[in-house]
This record gives C-alpha cells, sequence and structure tokens, in this order.
C-alpha cells in the first residue's frame, strides 16, 4: 500500500481499481471525481495486481472470446448442448472461424475434437454481448480489460467476485465520459455512442495510469477502517492463524 501512494502520488489523474473491495476509483488531483461498482474474478480466474495506462476505448466492440472462457465455458457449454441436439453458438450469436478466418456452420462443430478448442470465435455487438457498449484497453500481460456488461444485477451482489479476470464496471458511461474529457467527449456523447450502436474506436491522445491494486484494509478520511474480504487468500491470515 506504501508503495502504491508513493507510485499515485506522482500522478493527477488516474485509476485505482481495489480487487477485494470490487471498487473502481477515477482519481483527479488527489480527489475522487467517480467511484463506481465492479465485478472482478472468480478465485480460479483472478483479476491480476498491474500497472498500466488506459489508452483506448472500443464502443460497441466485436467481443472475441478469449481462451480461458472456450477452455472452461464455451466447449463443455457446446458439449452439453449437442448431446440435446442444441447448437450453443446459435443460441448466443456466436460465430465461428477457422484458422484462414472462413466462418464455419456452427451445426457441423464437433465439440468432442480438440480441434473446436483451436477455433477463433466472435460475438458482434448487440445486448447479448458480453462487452456491453463498450470495452477499455490498457497493455498487460494477461489479456485483461474492463467494460460494461448487460448483466447489471451482479452490482447488487456484495460478493462480486465472478468475472473470467476481467473488470465490469456499474455506470460506465461516466466512467468513460470522464476518461475523455480531455478530448473533448460530453456525457452526452458517450450515451449518444451507446444509443446508435455505432461501433467506434477513441484513441486517447494521453494514456492515463491504471492500478489494479489488492487493499483489503484501509483507513478513510474519518478515521473509519475499511475491511473487505481476502477474496484471493493473499494477506497470509489463514496460515498465521493456523499456527495458534
Amino acid at each position: 500500500l506504501t508503495d502504491l501512494s508513493r507510485q499515485v502520488g506522482k500522478t493527477g489523474r488516474y485509476v485505482l481499481v481495489n480487487i477485494p473491495a470490487a471498487q473502481i476509483e477515477a482519481i483527479e488531483n488527489g480527489q475522487v471525481a467517480s467511484r463506481h461498482s465492479g465485478v472482478v474474478g472468480k478465485q480460479d480466474r483472478q483479476t491480476p495486481i498491474l500497472r498500466s495506462a488506459i489508452h483506448e476505448l472500443n464502443f460497441n466492440p466485436v467481443w472475441h472470446v478469449p481462451p480461458t472462457v472456450i477452455e472452461k465455458d464455451l466447449v463443455p457449454k457446446g458439449q452439453q448442448m449437442s448431446r440435446a441436439n442444441q447448437d450453443v453458438l446459435a443460441k448466443y450469436k456466436i460465430d465461428a472461424y477457422d484458422g484462414s478466418g472462413k466462418k464455419l456452420d456452427s451445426s457441423r462443430i464437433d465439440w468432442n475434437s480438440p480441434s473446436s478448442r483451436n477455433l477463433t470465435f466472435k460475438q458482434q455487438p448487440g445486448p447479448e454481448n458480453p462487452m456491453g457498449f463498450v470495452k477499455v484497453n490498457f497493455a498487460n500481460a494477461h489479456s485483461v480489460y474492463m467494460h460494461d456488461t448487460p448483466s447489471d444485477s451482479l452490482f447488487g451482489r456484495n460478493f462480486r467476485a465472478a468475472s473470467s479476470g476481467c473488470v465490469r464496471v456499474q455506470g460506465i458511461d461516466k466512467f468513460v465520459a470522464w476518461l475523455m474529457a480531455p478530448e473533448g467527449c460530453t456525457l452526452e456523447r458517450v450515451h449518444g455512442l451507446k444509443k446508435s450502436g455505432e461501433r467506434f474506436d477513441a484513441r486517447l491522445k494521453k494514456p492515463v495510469p491504471l492500478y489494479f491494486a489488492y487493499i483489503t484494509a484501509w483507513a478513510t478520511e474519518d478515521g473509519v477502517v475499511q475491511f473487505r474480504r481476502d477474496l484471493y487468500d493473499k494477506d497470509g491470515v489463514g496460515q498465521i492463524a493456523s499456527t495458534y
């Protein structure tokens, strides 16, 4: 936490994601400009601790299904539904492509074959796209990003570790407008892109520093100490307690 304070203390404008709190804060001049509930990774698909910078936003993006989701979700679901003569790709409006980029007939895919894991899967923009209407990109070695979601009910949970490692952001339209404010973008413009469904990619002229941190206890300015669940057992409390 001390190292994090030292890093961000030099930065006037940055984003802090506290993984155990499932919370995103947009910070400007030492003050919280906007705070958002989030959804973070499950125990077996953890959101990584990282330092990067947000450089690009994809509005109404195509979802490129990541390898972890293909392996752990899509293929098992495809196997299950094929036994009932159902087409998982048709149900979720996902397209499959071979190594040459040719679109395949989804009904002819053999989900029990290892080759199914080597296909490319994409879902076009729309109400069922798990990216929602905007994806927030930053360089990292974990293939994670931040994004909107059509599943708003998840934000109402006390325990919000339910993703595959990426971070979902509640009220992301306000967050995105803050990111793009130096570019002259307004909340109205963001709402317009959401309503229109227009595919649009925006690169930030000045990337915004981003920190994914793991903080389970901290004090607020009023002297209240906040505690959050040690989602990924990183604090080592379990090992200490077991010695007594």
